[in-house]
């Protein structure tokens, strides 16, 4: 899958790989939807191919994997015995998990080159994780290669970022993701710029048939303190709780637009305090009543 906007993060690993200055660990930070896996499993295909140096001193001079060569086969076949991907399996990455991945690096390569392990949202390791992940860190070995992802880089334990090659993956230019949703034929909602940073969050909610959804949400925000019938709002969220934060961020930009309106400092952070509030309350508290809550935050901000 191209991503026009991930161009320049290419170019940036493929200039350090020529000059011989290329990471073993290499840590790509970005929000969620930017493609960060995307980046991280062609990064780690290329590697693996066995014509990368052809690759990238080919007209494109980007790492990119050759598709045709025995270690593309094994790649596209989806059973590479020299590529490893943890993923998060429950809420955290465990110990057991990076014990795997050192075991995994200290083993001779099925084809005789490079191995590359992918740590997808790596800030969710365990502290007895990030120790061990730290050991591996500090002991490179040739022809080994970690790439990890995380979209809460604070998350992370100063030891591990101090030993890995940082690159921020984000879109700097929005005109490249606009033009690539609109291969995608999505319907332009007038909410879609705030998350031409996340284009593949948009695709995501596309093939979850959930636009819609996310369309009423922004409707109800833009008209919150007037609407009396949240029955809709409240449905949507009970089914699919993780959408409040795309809830709380409408009425969010809302707020800041009444603040650049003429509303007061003061109201303004009053509001926003109470937003954070309903949005902890909605991750924290079990068995929330969210009818009441819905209407005690519409309450507050009418008053504001």
């Amino acid at each position: 899958m191209a991503l026009p906007w991930l161009h320049d993060t290419q170019v940036r690993l493929v200039q350090s790989f020529r000059a011989n200055r290329f990471h073993h660990a290499q840590l790509f930070c970005g929000p969620v939807g930017v493609g960060k896996f995307a980046l991280s499993d062609e990064l780690a295909n290329a590697l693996l191919c066995q014509n990368i140096n052809e690759e990238i001193t080919s007209d494109n001079g980007l790492l990119k994997p050759c598709g045709h060569c025995k270690s593309c086969s094994l790649t596209l076949a989806g059973n590479h015995p020299d590529k490893r991907l943890t993923q998060v399996d429950g809420q955290s990455i465990g110990v057991d998990d990076i014990r795997g991945i050192s075991d995994f690096m200290n083993h001779s390569a099925a084809q005789n080159g490079n191995k590359v392990a992918i740590i997808e949202n790596c800030e969710k390791m365990t502290v007895a994780a990030a120790n061990a992940l730290l050991k591996t860190l500090e002991e490179p070995t040739n022809s080994r290669f970690l790439i990890l992802t995380t979209s809460q880089p604070a998350q992370l334990p100063a030891t591990i970022l101090s030993r890995c090659a940082k690159s921020e993956v984000k879109v700097t230019n929005t005109a490249l993701a606009e033009q690539w949703l609109q291969t995608l034929e999505i319907q332009h909602f007038s909410w879609l710029t705030l998350f031409y940073n996340q284009p593949l969050q948009i695709k995501k909610w596309q093939e979850q048939e959930q636009l819609n959804n996310i369309d009423t949400l922004y409707k109800f925000a833009t008209d919150f303190k007037q609407s009396h019938n949240f029955n809709a709002l409240v449905d949507i969220i009970n089914k699919q709780p993780e959408l409040v934060r795309i809830f709380t961020l409408f009425l969010s930009e809302q707020l800041k637009q009444q603040l650049l309106q003429g509303m007061s400092f003061d109201s303004y952070q009053n509001a926003q305090h109470a937003l954070a509030e309903f949005l902890q309350n909605n991750i924290q508290v079990l068995g929330l009543n969210l009818p009441l809550a819905v209407s005690r935050l519409a309450y507050t901000l009418r008053n504001q």
